[in-house]
């Protein structure tokens, strides 16, 4: 990488035009400015990281569903607000009412129920919407929160009594990593903010100047060189080389008490700073309906929020062609599958003839023979391309667990094929990249 001077008291302001747009590639910010967001070599003592890092474990940090939460929902964060705020479960909640799922989770869960069962931290997470030559250029820092409501001592529909159970429901909640000061301090956010828009509305990688694609990545690789410095840090010292080379529950859980003490805590301190309420960008959630029978009822609902600041705002679920870039469908502020079926807006549009939909989305077990690969390819499929169903249904071995990264009844955690193929790529971008 290369290495930039920090100041902290430029002032100016420039705009360079992104066919027809203008993109600021600095502004006065909360009185600091994008320009001097920029990396200085070593700052973060990569020299001092382990050859292995990062490793997989370090990217997909699974939590043992089996034993006491180590992230609650009431956790706090470096604000002193709840991780996972009772307001937030209600818009939740509000989402399904309408929904087969109704309120099921009101019924079934309570708010002390809910807890973190994995984290993926994303070094590069693309900013587009389709497939290019900007997939590992304009991407940012993301970590992602996997909530699931686990209930001890659980009996189970046939009688038996298991320690931990996980409901047939989860929450994704997506934050971008806020813009970093080699020292971790906050800086400003408009760059990343502009040029994400800029891609959202359909603007061409192209059409921006050589100058702000320099600018914001500057400013993104300062980000992941913070980033992964703190996720470095969440290690313990005690364990070898190699321990973290698979996606399992962190071996720092299986290593004693008092590593297993040591690392919560360290989590604890890393979420609170890197997942503030405020940083929240998009949240989904799945559920099945009331009854706690996924083969029987055959029913899941996805529904999307924005985050809007830390205020989550309902969205509508829409596919962006991969090839086209044109959106596909929208299916309104829920999808409603069972296995093997699709929601009748997306199954209207297809017998329509769409037939980019219909290559887009898994439906049918046949599908999952077909397009697992590509799908779980980030080159190939970006999130907007396909639908929250098809990633879940990337499961041939139980077709009824729609669990990607979290987990199903008494069983551990699902990783689905499509975590794995984000995993690989995103220590491959690490390397590529020199960090």
């Amino acid at each position: 990488m290369t290495g930039f001077l920090v100041s902290r008291n430029m002032t100016f302001v420039s705009l360079l035009v992104l066919g027809g747009c203008s993109l600021p590639v600095s502004s006065n910010d909360g009185g600091v400015d994008t320009a001097s967001l920029e990396l200085a070599d070593g700052v973060a003592n990569s020299e001092d990281w382990l050859p292995d890092f990062p490793a997989q474990s370090d990217l997909a940090i699974v939590l043992d569903i089996n034993d006491e939460a180590i992230i609650s929902s009431s956790t706090q964060d470096a604000r002193r607000d709840a991780l996972l705020p009772k307001e937030w479960l209600s818009r939740v909640n509000d989402a399904f009412s309408g929904t087969d799922v109704g309120d099921a989770l009101e019924i079934e869960n309570t708010y002390e129920e809910w807890r973190v069962v994995s984290i993926r931290i994303s070094p590069c997470q693309t900013l587009g919407s389709v497939p290019g030559a900007d997939t590992d250029v304009l991407c940012w820092p993301t970590v992602r929160l996997v909530w699931q409501p686990v209930i001890p001592d659980f009996r189970l529909r046939w009688g038996v009594e298991v320690p931990y159970y996980a409901e047939d429901r989860a929450i994704h909640a997506i934050y971008p990593v806020h813009p970093r000061y080699p020292d971790g301090t906050r800086g400003p956010h408009r760059i990343r903010d502009e040029v994400r828009t800029f891609l959202e509305d359909g603007g061409n990688f192209r059409n921006i100047p050589s100058d702000a694609v320099n600018a914001f990545q500057r400013a993104r690789d300062t980000t992941v060189e913070w980033l992964l410095s703190e996720v470095h840090g969440l290690r313990s010292e005690r364990l070898p080389e190699g321990s973290w080379g698979e996606i399992d529950v962190r071996p720092e859980l299986y290593a004693g008490s008092s590593s297993a003490s040591l690392f919560a805590q360290k989590l604890q301190d890393f979420l609170g700073e890197v997942a503030q309420n405020r940083d929240l960008a998009e949240m989904t959630a799945f559920s099945l309906p009331e009854g706690r029978d996924p083969a029987g009822s055959d029913i899941w609902v996805f529904v999307a929020f924005d985050g809007n600041g830390g205020e989550p705002e309902q969205k509508e679920l829409t596919v962006i062609g991969r090839d086209s870039g044109e959106e596909l469908i929208n299916m309104g502020f829920s999808q409603t599958v069972g296995v093997g079926l699709e929601d009748p807006i997306v199954q209207a549009e297809i017998d329509a003839g769409n037939r980019e939909l219909e290559e887009s989305l898994i439906i049918e077990g046949e599908d999952i023979a077909r397009m697992t690969e590509e799908i779980s390819d980030p080159y190939e499929f970006l999130v907007p391309n396909t639908s929250c169903a098809s990633c879940h249904r990337l499961n041939d071995d139980l077709r009824f667990n729609f669990h990607a990264f979290s987990g199903f009844e008494n069983d551990g955690v699902t990783v689905s094929p499509r975590v794995m193929g984000d995993v690989a790529r995103d220590l491959g971008w690490v390397r590529a990249a020199g960090f």
